[in-house]
C-alpha cells in the first residue's frame, strides 16, 4: 500500500494524524473514518500516473471499433487512463469517434476525460480552427510529460484525424492507427 515509504515515514505520518485528531478532540467513531480516509487518500496519490490518451478520429468511426480500441489500450495502462478529445459536451460535436470517445471515458471506471473544442468562432483562425485544437492537443501531452499515445482512427476522408495523426508521427509521438469502420 504504501510500500514506497520508509518505516519511519509511515509512523511519522500515524504520529501527525493521531496528534491533529487528538488536537481536535475527535470522538473515536470520527478518529476511525478520518483514518481511514487518510489513508485512501495517501494510496490513491502513491499510484502510477495515469497513462494519457490523445484521441483523434474520422466522424463517421463505428461505435463499437473505437470502444473496442479503448477498451484494448485501458487494460494495457493498467486500468486507469486520462483521455484527452476534441469534443464539444454542450453542443454535441463533433459526431462520430470523439462522441464515442467521450461517451465511453465518462461511462468508464478508472478514466478522466478533457475535452477541447475547436475554436470555431474566432473569425480569424476559420476553417484552421480544428487542426489548430488538435495541435494544442498534443502539446498538452507533451507538456504534461509522463507516458502517452495518440489513438487515431482514420479513413480516407478523414483528414483532420489523419492530418494529426501525421503531425504527432512528425514530433515523434507515438501513434496507433486503426481503421474507422
Amino acid at each position: 500500500m504504501l510500500d514506497h515509504l520508509t518505516a519511519g515515514e509511515r509512523a511519522h505520518l500515524r504520529y501527525l494524524l493521531a496528534r491533529i485528531l487528538d488536537d481536535q478532540r475527535v470522538p473515536p467513531e470520527a478518529a476511525d473514518y478520518i483514518r481511514h480516509a487518510f489513508r485512501a487518500e495517501l494510496e490513491a496519490l502513491s499510484r502510477p500516473r495515469p497513462v494519457t490518451l490523445v484521441y483523434t478520429g474520422w466522424r463517421g468511426a463505428a461505435r463499437h471499433r473505437v470502444r473496442e480500441d479503448l477498451e484494448e489500450k485501458r487494460a494495457r495502462a493498467g486500468g486507469r487512463l486520462h483521455v484527452i478529445v476534441g469534443y464539444n459536451p454542450d453542443t454535441d460535436d463533433p459526431p462520430g469517434g470523439d462522441r464515442w470517445t467521450y461517451e465511453w471515458a465518462n461511462n468508464t471506471v478508472g478514466v478522466t476525460v478533457e475535452t477541447h473544442p475547436a475554436p470555431w468562432h474566432i473569425p480569424a483562425l476559420s476553417r484552421a480552427a480544428g487542426p489548430y485544437r488538435n495541435g494544442f492537443m498534443l502539446g498538452l501531452a507533451v507538456g504534461r510529460g509522463g507516458d502517452f499515445e495518440v489513438l487515431a482512427h482514420l479513413h480516407p476522408h478523414s483528414k483532420g484525424a489523419a492530418g494529426t495523426a501525421a503531425y504527432a508521427e512528425y514530433m515523434g509521438l507515438r501513434v496507433r492507427k486503426e481503421a474507422a469502420t
